[in-house]
C-alpha cells in the first residue's frame, strides 16, 4: 500500500550536484522528498558556512519558517550530489492536508519526529565530544565519507577540518 504522505509530492525533478534550492533570506513555495542524493542545510556566519544539516534518501525537507509561515529561510539547502526529488507545492499540500485529516496527522507526527531530532543534535553538540560524534554519524550513515566532502562533514560536527583529520587518522591507528 502506497504511503498516503507520498500522496502529497506531485511532482519529480532531477537536478545536478551543487544545485541551490533553497536561498538563506530567501522564499520557498516548495515542499521536497530525496529519491535519490543528499542534501545539505547551512547557513553563513561571517565568512564561513555553517553545516546545520545533511540529509539522505527519503528525508522530507523545506524551509519551515519559509513554506509554513511565509517568512525569510533561515538556511541555504543545496545538492550535493546530483539528485532525484519529489515535490509538492504549497498550494497542493495545503489542499491535500485540508482533504484528510489522517494525512494531516501523520504530517504533523513526521514532522514533530524530526524537531526531535534536531533537539538532539543541539544537546549531542554541546554534551558529546567530536570524536564520539563522528563515530555516532558514521555508524548512522556508513556511506557518508565517501558522499559528503570531509570539510563538510568536520562543518556538521561543529569541528574544524584538521580536527576531524586528527580524529580519522586516530581512528584508522586503532583498526
Amino acid at each position: 500500500m502506497k504511503d498516503p504522505i507520498n500522496s502529497i509530492f506531485t511532482t519529480e525533478i532531477s537536478v545536478p550536484a551543487k544545485t541551490v534550492l533553497i536561498v538563506e533570506g530567501g522564499f520557498t513555495d516548495k515542499l521536497y522528498q530525496i529519491k535519490k542524493g543528499c542534501v545539505r542545510g547551512w547557513y553563513k556566519d561571517l565568512s564561513k558556512e555553517v553545516t546545520t544539516a545533511l540529509l539522505f534518501e527519503n528525508h522530507v525537507f523545506t524551509s519551515v519558517e519559509s513554506f509554513m509561515f511565509n517568512e525569510p529561510s533561515i538556511f541555504t539547502v543545496e545538492a550535493l550530489e546530483d539528485c532525484v526529488f519529489n515535490v509538492a507545492s504549497k498550494a497542493d499540500f495545503d489542499v491535500y492536508l485540508a482533504s484528510n485529516e489522517t494525512i494531516k496527522d501523520q504530517f504533523y507526527q513526521a514532522f514533530i519526529k524530526r524537531v526531535l531530532v534536531y533537539n538532539k543534535r543541539i544537546v549531542d553538540l554541546l554534551k558529546i565530544k567530536p570524536e564520539d560524534r563522528y563515530k555516532n554519524l558514521v555508524a548512522e550513515y556508513p556511506e557518508i565519507v565517501n558522499r559528503v566532502p570531509l570539510n563538510i562533514i568536520a562543518s556538521y560536527l561543529g569541528i574544524t577540518s584538521v580536527s576531524l583529520s586528527r580524529i580519522r587518522s586516530r581512528k584508522e591507528t586503532e583498526i
